[in-house]
Formats: structure tokens, sequence, C-alpha cells
């Protein structure tokens, strides 16, 4: 026998449905296929059947009891028992059990196997053939159980969705999503979904403007506002986190025919080292330095020279292959200092090895040995070292405003570099346009000493290198005159490299079959004339209200010291969003800039939420506009307003 209460309700032997009387007889056995394996005392059931009506009802349920038994194929299925009925079955035989069953399973795959969840999620759903209890909409017994059966089916398409969605699914979901969103505009997991598969069919305007349609109307009927994950999606799909995307293979290592080998203006990162080339020799030198025991290594040079590249795409992985005696057994730790460099500290540590206690954030915090302590819990062996790598160390004295945190980081850097057990080393990079603001603190400068490696411009055989070995790997070839023109442009040129990457980068883009062309280099304005072009181009291209979006967002992407120094500045994805522009030309100026490579996307290490800024110093002090509008807003940047 097979029971079935997801729709009509049935009862059916070998495929066929049996006569189970009028209504009310109907009604019984419902309620007791509810309470399967479980004695309904007569009262209740009598109340539950008859309601008010059930006095002196004791005769009608016994006649329906008696003719169940007859109409079931058997009768031992109904029993007496303890003052009341009880319908004895395999719950297998019952279409609810069969649904909970699957879309528990399929519930429990979500997160590991997606594709086993949504098949066992359809299976589960495939069972439904209208509503639950359809033929006892107005008898009070069913209306609580059809009501927790049609919120068990909601969520279990939500899953069944999430499942699609993790294995690649977008565009097709979309028009169910809406459906369901139309029927149920205040429950936020479908907007959540709608929001991430509107993003992955290519329409982000439209997953940005279901957020704020969403937004206002429980703002407006409800006074509420989204949950933080909901706004934290909105964030994602602003700045494209690469989190959105499905989780796919991983793909083999190396440049494929086609993929661009250039970085444009952002920096090398360690996955890049098979493309990074021209500074071999600068590498080689800090290796060296490191193992004649030198425990700090500053990379000093101005804006554009490479220092973060060198530091990640070039030390970062000689250290990993072994290019000093034992150290592939170091951890090593990057972090930038930001705003809060102890939190940016502890969250480098965690990502550096899969062994990190719970206690890491008390260790750092309790004195100016922190970090010393924190090394030596992480090390794994005696022999292993950690290795802390300081990306833009200006930025603890640009960007931290408290002073007494400034001296605890460096204090614990101090305590750290001289232990005895030579456990810690440190290699930062600091922009030389401020040298002297960690020589204003005389116990961390007398410890630069020899450390400090000046990054001066790349020779001419250094740049060829950058040059031909990355478009060789990739399949293309320079046009000849293009490397000497290229070279010419670039060589004494301060800050050039990231104008010679750019350029460099372009020129894929724009090639000619497999060729990068002269033609196409001076129609691009050259190293000089490439990168203010291209932002003056989409700027000129944008509708009034996106011009004045792209100020204010420029203007947040960048920081004034009280010296009157600029420098770029990494902006939290909450800050973007506050911005009083409207959310989709905001988006449509972030994706012109981003696209033309002219902006940077990333995540904070300590929030894991995404963060924007510049990709390089060259665009502040290359691009007019921005200049001209950093000049007009100096002193509210100097003060931190809000624009």
């Amino acid at each position: 026998m097979e029971f079935r209460v997801l729709g009509p309700f049935e009862v059916l032997e070998d495929g066929s449905p049996l006569d189970l009387g009028h209504h009310k007889q109907q009604a019984l056995l419902a309620l007791l296929v509810i309470n399967a394996n479980r004695v309904g005392v007569t009262d209740r059931i009598l109340d539950e059947i008859w309601g008010e009506d059930a006095a002196g009802k004791e005769n009608a349920l016994w006649v329906y009891i008696s003719r169940l038994r007859s109409a079931l194929p058997s009768p031992d299925v109904l029993v007496t028992k303890d003052h009341g009925y009880s319908l004895v079955l395999d719950p297998e035989s019952i279409d609810v059990h069969r649904f909970e069953t699957a879309t528990k399973r399929g519930h429990e795959l979500l997160h590991t196997d997606p594709a086993a969840a949504a098949e066992s999620l359809r299976e589960g759903l495939d069972l439904w053939r209208g509503a639950a209890f359809e033929d006892f909409v107005y008898d009070d017994f069913a209306r609580i159980e059809s009501s927790r059966l049609e919120e068990l089916r909601l969520s279990a398409t939500e899953d069944r969705i999430e499942a699609d969605l993790r294995v690649g699914a977008a565009g097709e979901l979309v028009g169910e999503l809406e459906a369901l969103h139309d029927q149920h505009p205040y429950r936020e997991r479908i907007v959540e979904k709608l929001m991430l598969a509107l993003y992955r069919a290519g329409r982000q305007a439209d997953a940005l403007r279901t957020f704020e349609r969403f937004r206002r109307g429980i703002g407006e009927e409800l006074g509420l506002d989204p949950s933080p994950e909901l706004h934290r999606l909105e964030e994602q799909i602003l700045l494209h986190d690469s989190r959105l995307q499905p989780r796919r293979a991983k793909p083999r290592p190396g440049v494929s025919v086609g993929t661009n080998p250039f970085m444009g203006l952002r920096p090398f990162e360690e996955e890049d080292a098979e493309r990074f080339f021209g500074r071999d020799r600068l590498t080689a030198d800090v290796a060296r330095r490191l193992a004649d025991d030198e425990r700090l290594i500053a990379l000093v040079g101005p804006s554009g020279s490479g220092k973060s590249s060198i530091a990640r795409a070039g030390i970062v992985p000689a250290v990993r292959k072994g290019a000093i005696p034992g150290s592939e057994e170091w951890l090593i730790a990057q972090m930038v200092p930001g705003s809060h460099p102890f939190a940016e500290l502890e969250a480098a540590l965690l990502w550096s090895t899969l062994d990190a206690p719970d206690s890491l954030a008390d260790h750092l915090s309790h004195d100016d040995a922190g970090l010393l302590r924190a090394a030596l819990r992480l090390l794994p062996n005696d022999r292993s070292r950690l290795l802390l790598v300081i990306d833009q160390f200006e930025e603890l004295f640009t960007l931290v405003t408290d002073g007494e945190v400034r001296r605890r980081f460096l204090a614990n850097l101090e305590v750290a570099l001289d232990d005895t057990r030579g456990r810690v080393v440190v290699v930062l990079t600091l922009r030389a346009d401020f040298y002297d603001r960690p020589l204003a603190y005389p116990e961390f400068a007398s410890r630069l000493g020899s450390g400090i490696v000046n990054v001066v411009a790349l020779s001419p055989d250094e740049l060829e290198a950058a040059a031909l070995e990355p478009a060789s790997r990739s399949g293309v070839s320079l046009e000849p005159g293009l490397l000497a023109e290229l070279l010419t442009d670039v060589i004494g040129q301060p800050g050039g490299l990231p104008l010679f990457q750019y350029a460099l980068t372009e020129l894929f883009d724009r090639r000619v079959g497999d060729t990068l062309a002269v033609a196409s280099y001076r129609a691009m304005g050259g190293v000089q004339g490439v990168l203010t072009k291209r932002a003056e181009d989409i700027y000129s291209d944008l509708d009034p209200d996106s011009r004045a979006a792209a100020e204010q967002l420029f203007l947040r992407l960048v920081t004034v010291t009280e010296a009157g120094q600029w420098g770029r500045r990494r902006v939290p994805a909450t800050e973007i969003t506050s911005l009083e522009v409207d959310i989709v030309t905001l988006q449509a100026v972030i994706d012109a800039f981003g696209s033309a490579r002219l902006l940077s996307f990333d995540r904070d290490y300590v929030t894991g939420r995404p963060t924007l800024e510049v990709a390089h110093e060259a665009l502040l002090t290359e691009w007019d506009r921005l200049n001209g509008w950093i000049e007009q807003h100096r002193g509210d940047l100097r003060r931190h307003a809000v624009f």
C-alpha cells in the first residue's frame, strides 16, 4: 500500500486507488496517517474530526473505523489499542516520510556534494502533486500539518536551487526564482538566490536593483533592514568578489594561449612567479642576505619600482623552494598594515598555517613580545623560521592614527628580531618618500642598518626579459622595433615600471594575430600616454551622473597625509555602498575602470569582505583629472571627510 497526502489524498494498492468512502471517513484516515504508528485517543479523534459537534459521535466513529478496515487490503493495519486507534504502517509507504528523508539527505549533502544534493532534493520534491492535504483545506486537523509541510517544501526548493547554483546553473534559475519572489516577497533566502543567479547570468545591475527593491520594501512594510549577510552579498556583487563564482576545477599551472601574461598596474603575486622576470639578481641578493642571517630586509624604492612584486613573486617563492638552506620548512605570513596592523598581523599568521590556536590574538596583544610568542607557538619544529612579509610598510605611518598602536607594533618587531634563537625574519617594502618615517623611531631605525635594499629601475636587459619572456610563454611576439620604443620611453622615467607593464597589457589585448604591433603602441600614446589616455577615455564615455559618481569613488580611494603627500587607500565595500549615488550607476563606473585594470579588487584579510583600491599610485600621479579632484578636496581628504 502507498499513502499519498502531498496533493489529493489517495491510498494505492498495486498502483490503483482504493475507494475510501465519503469526506468524513477520508478525513479520519488522513488524521490517522498524520499520526501513523502512534495511538490516537478516541476523545481527541472526535474533537479533531467533528470539533464542536463531537458529542454523541462515538458510534459514527466506530462505523467509520469498521468501513476503513473493510476498504484497506489488510484489516490488521488499523488496530484498536489503549482506548484509541492506530494506523500501523511501514514509514516508507507514506509519501511524506519519503519526502522528508530525501530532502534531509539533500540538505546534508549541500556543502559537500551539491550535484548529489540536487538529485536527492528533486527526488523528494517530485513526490508533490499539489498542495499538502489538498482535500482538507477547511479541516482544522490538517491545517497545521499542511502548513508545516508547505514550509518544508519551500525550504527544500530553496536548497535545490542552492545546489544547482553551486554546480554552476544560473540563468535557467532566474525565472523560477522571480516567480518564487513574487509569491514570497519578504523571504530573504529567495532574494539572496535570485541576486546570485542574476549576477552569474551577467545581469549585475538587475541583481543590485533586486536588493534595493527588497531593502526598500521590507523597510516600508515591516520596518526592517536586510540582514548583514544580504548586505555583504550586495557588496560582493558590486565588487565582483571571486567567491561568488561556482567552484571549478583548478586550471593547470602556466599561462595558456590567449591569456594576457602581463599584469597591468597590479603587482605580481606568488601565483604569478612563473611569469615574473627581470628581478633575478635582486631576489638572489635578498636570499643571500637571509642565508647570512640578516633578520630584517627593507626593500626601499620609489612608487612604481616593483617592490611589492619582488617580495610576493620573487622572494616568497624562492624561500618556499629552499633558496636558503632549510627554508622550505619556513612558515610565511604576508600582510599590509592597514589601519589596524595587529588585526592584519593576526590574520596573516592564521593564513600561514592550519595549526593556529584559538588564543592567537591573546598571544599578540599581551605585551611587546606578542609576535615572538605567537611565532614560537606556530612554528612546527626547531629548524623552522617565520618569514613575515610586510608590504606597503608606509601604511603604518599614514593609516594608523593611534601612535601607541604604531609604537607597540614596531616594538613587537624589535623583540622578535632581537631574539637570540633567530626564529623570526622580516622582509618589508617601503616607499622611498616615506623613508624618514621609521627613522623617527630610533630603536627600530637602528635595526634597519645593512638590511636596506635599494630597489632601482630595471636595467635594459631586465626590462627586455620582463617583456619577451611572458610574451613568448603565451605564444605571442613583439613586432620588430616595438621593444626598442618601449625601452626608450621607460628607461630613466621614475615610476615607469607599472606604466611599462600597463602598456604591454594593453598591447596584448590589441594584438594583431599573435603579434604586439608598433602601430598599436603609438596609437595608445606610448608609455607616458597610455594610462592617462585610457582613464580619460573611460571618463569621457560616462554620462553626467556616472561622472559625478566616478569623482566620489576615486576620492574615497585616496588618502592625504598632514604633510600633503597622497597615496592610494584600500576601501571596504561597506564604505563604497554608503556613497550617496545610485548603486547601478556606481556599479557601471566600477566595472568600466575595473575592466581596464585601473581598479584592483581584493578582500580584507581580517573580515574576508571585498575591498577596492586604485590599482597603482601611478594613476594618482599620471591622471591629471584625478590630480585636480585631489587638489580641490585636499582639505576634506585630510580631515577624512565623507563625500
